[in-house]
């Protein structure tokens, strides 16, 4: 952990997501949005991860009861559709990835064995395997529409619904986009009658994430398969990055899941867990995935826990990873529920 003291309002934390359970106890208790039980602050990020502007948006808490991690307090849904109004997202079609040159020899040779190391499963194919030709689907936070574009490719059958003015700009041109919400359907969906729904890291920006897995759940009919992938918040890279990950990115992200965690929440929302798949190994090698870290850590202003990033501690994390358990190696968690 480096050293530094935290910026004016932050707390220093004792850990990072995922970590041993001995973070200080809050003088105000939170609400646990996954099961309602008593949380405690864990840690804060002072600043935005996109602008490094600071935000009041950045304590995360702990449940005592089921360990979900989550922002406290909570924006309402109506406050979070200002947090996307920062001149470019990556569901708005913008590459926030920074641009640098070719990269050395040793970078292309540390990416080239990720790459051989990776195993991981893109939601697009475990729907292909998972569905039937021309099945329906509802991809709900379709963003700038790419992924309705695979759906289409693959001989499915997708509606999308955004409800960001800037996302749904850039409609995708193999499927209907309605405007709406996970909180607010559109009334377009008719209930009962979709094979599948997509949550396609879209839960983790959720005020109330129970509850947007229950409207899901009435779209879909009897059988039905409901697909979500978020980030892993119990990642090697997590711990290693602290609040540099990449996915540390209040105020748009309020949830941080696990597998234990995702799969309590498909549960709460009356779905039967099918399966579970891991995604997202190789971007953590590339050189833009070492700078954007750096980014966001040289911005903290010396706020705790978080560890610059570097080719070197790159290479350590490879080493560490390569054969390490799923839920350790990847970066993302995605998991199959069905409805009964």
């Amino acid at each position: 952990m480096s050293a530094g003291q935290a910026p004016a309002g932050s707390q220093a934390a004792a850990r990072v997501l995922g970590g041993s359970d001995d973070a200080p106890v809050d003088r105000q208790a939170s609400t646990c949005p996954l099961c309602g039980g008593a949380g405690r602050h864990l840690m804060t990020m002072p600043i935005d991860a996109k602008t490094f502007r600071p935000t009041p948006y950045g304590r995360v808490h702990r449940c005592n009861r089921c360990g979900f991690d989550y922002i406290a307090p909570r924006p309402t849904p109506e406050q979070t559709a200002s947090f996307y109004d920062i001149g470019g997202y990556y569901t708005q079609g913008h590459d926030d990835m920074p641009q640098l040159g070719p990269p050395s020899w040793l970078s292309r040779l540390r990416l080239h064995i990720a790459w051989r190391c990776d195993r991981s499963q893109e939601p697009i194919d475990v729907m292909a395997r998972r569905l039937a030709p021309g099945a329906t689907i509802v991809d709900i936070g379709c963003g700038d529409g790419s992924q309705l574009d695979l759906m289409a490719a693959r001989g499915f059958r997708p509606i999308g619904v955004e409800r960001d003015a800037q996302s749904l700009a850039l409609r995708s041109r193999a499927a209907q986009v309605v405007e709406g919400s996970a909180e607010a359907l559109p009334p377009q969906l008719v209930r009962g009658s979709f094979d599948a729904v997509l949550f396609r890291q879209v839960l983790e920006h959720l005020v109330d994430p129970v509850a947007a897995l229950r409207n899901a759940a009435e779209l879909l009919r009897p059988g039905g398969l409901l697909f979500v992938e978020v980030p892993n918040a119990h990642s090697a890279v997590s711990r290693q990055s602290g609040l540099s990950w990449v996915h540390m990115d209040v105020p748009r992200h309020l949830n941080f899941f696990s597998v234990d965690s995702l799969s309590a929440a498909v549960r709460a929302a009356g779905l039967a867990l099918d399966e579970v798949f891991f995604n997202e190994y190789c971007r953590y090698f590339s050189d833009e995935g070492i700078v954007a870290d750096q980014r966001i850590h040289d911005h903290l202003g010396g706020a705790q826990p978080s560890r610059r990033n570097s080719g070197a501690r790159a290479w350590a994390l490879l080493l560490r990873t390569m054969f390490a358990a799923p839920q350790v190696k990847y970066d993302c968690i995605g998991v199959v529920a069905r409805k009964q």
